[in-house]
């Protein structure tokens, strides 16, 4: 054998295993993915379980019947009749709680009559309108 031709054979062998390495390599990169997607897809299933078992407690713990018995337990009762508190602010200086509470009286009677509009409104509106009209010399 001549050395040149030992050389091309050396060569020949050399890029060989290079090309051989380079496909190995990339059949194990190929596989590492393949399992890491498989890792992540498990990972995923998982999750989605974990979702719908919170999912299911959410729901059960939201229901009707129970928060009733929650409350029932903690001593709270059914509201049969309501009962609301009138508070009269003084609407300015001069005013007396006096007629603060005769405004309140007559905003209330005049409430009753007008069920238009929410009870809420009406207060808010009926103090304002007593306050503007203090506020006139």
């Amino acid at each position: 054998m001549s050395r040149r031709s030992a050389l091309v054979l050396l060569v020949a062998v050399v890029l060989l295993g290079l090309v051989g390495w380079m496909c190995l390599s990339q059949a194990s990169e190929a596989a590492e993915m393949r399992h890491h997607i498989q890792e992540l897809h498990q990972q995923k299933k998982e999750l989605l379980r974990e979702n719908d078992q919170l999912t299911y407690d959410i729901a059960r713990l939201a229901s009707v019947e129970r928060l009733e018995k929650r409350a029932r337990e903690l001593g709270y009762v059914t509201v049969r009749q309501a009962h609301f508190v009138l508070v009269a602010y003084p609407l300015q200086d001069e005013t007396t709680p006096n007629e603060a509470m005769a405004v309140a009286q007559s905003n209330s009677a005049e409430r009753a009559t007008s069920s238009a509009t929410p009870d809420w409104w009406q207060a808010v509106t009926e103090q304002f309108e007593a306050w503007a009209q203090t506020e006139q010399p």
